[in-house]
C-alpha cells in the first residue's frame, strides 16, 4: 500500500509541475494603449494565473511531503502487547450444575521485583521505541540511576526548563516514568514495570 501512495503522490508532483511551467511560460499579453517608446509589449500575470501557481507549488509541496515521509503502520510485535483481560463466564456456574469455587483464603503472592538484568531490558526496549529527545531524556533518567530531580536533569542535558518539563510529561503519559512533586523541583523516576 505504501508504494501506491508514493507512486500516485509522485504522479501529482508531476502534473503539479507541468501546470506550474505552463502558467509562469505562457503569461498574457498586456493590452493597455499606453505608449511605451517603443519598448514593445509586456506580459503581465492575471489573478487566475497566479492562482494556478500558488496552487501549483502547494501540490507539489505536499506531494513531495507525502512521497518522503509516508510511513506504513507497524503493529507492536506480540510481546509488547498486554494481554487481554480474563473473560468472565456469563452464565453463573450454579446453572451449570458446578459448585462454586470457594474464595481464596489468601492473595496470591506479589510479582518479583525484576531483575537488574530484566530492568536493563526492559529500559534498552522502551530506548528504542522513544523519539530523539524523549530517549535523551529516558537516557539521562537511566544515567542517574533510575531516578533523578527535574532541576539536575535541566544541566544535565542541556535543555531548557520547559522542554524538560515537557519531555517528562509526554514519558510520564507513556507510562514509563513517574513525576512527583519534591520542595521546588520534581522528582522522577522509571517505572519497574509498564
Amino acid at each position: 500500500m505504501s508504494k501506491w501512495v508514493k507512486i500516485v503522490a509522485a504522479a501529482i508532483a508531476v502534473i503539479a509541475l507541468i501546470i506550474l511551467a505552463y502558467a509562469v511560460l505562457t503569461p498574457d499579453e498586456a493590452t493597455d494603449t499606453t505608449d511605451h517608446m517603443g519598448m514593445g509589449s509586456h506580459s503581465t500575470y492575471t489573478t487566475n494565473d497566479v492562482g494556478v501557481i500558488a496552487f501549483s507549488i502547494s501540490a507539489i509541496v505536499i506531494a513531495l511531503m507525502v512521497m518522503l515521509l509516508w510511513k506504513e503502520y507497524e503493529p507492536l510485535p506480540p510481546s509488547m502487547v498486554p494481554p487481554p483481560p480474563p473473560h468472565e463466564t456469563t452464565k453463573p456456574e450454579a446453572e451449570k450444575g458446578v459448585e462454586p469455587a470457594p474464595p481464596p483464603a489468601e492473595s496470591p503472592p506479589a510479582p518479583p521485583h525484576p531483575t537488574a538484568d530484566e530492568a536493563a531490558g526492559r529500559n534498552y526496549l522502551v530506548l528504542r521505541l522513544l523519539t530523539g529527545d524523549e530517549r535523551m531524556m529516558f537516557k539521562a533518567i537511566m544515567d542517574s540511576g533510575g531516578e533523578a530531580l527535574q532541576k539536575d536533569l535541566i544541566l544535565r542535558t542541556k535543555m531548557s526548563n520547559a522542554k524538560v518539563s515537557r519531555l517528562l510529561d509526554r514519558l510520564a503519559q507513556k507510562g514509563v516514568v513517574t513525576k512527583e512533586r519534591y520542595g521546588s523541583t520534581n522528582k522522577v523516576k522509571i517505572k519497574p514495570e509498564a
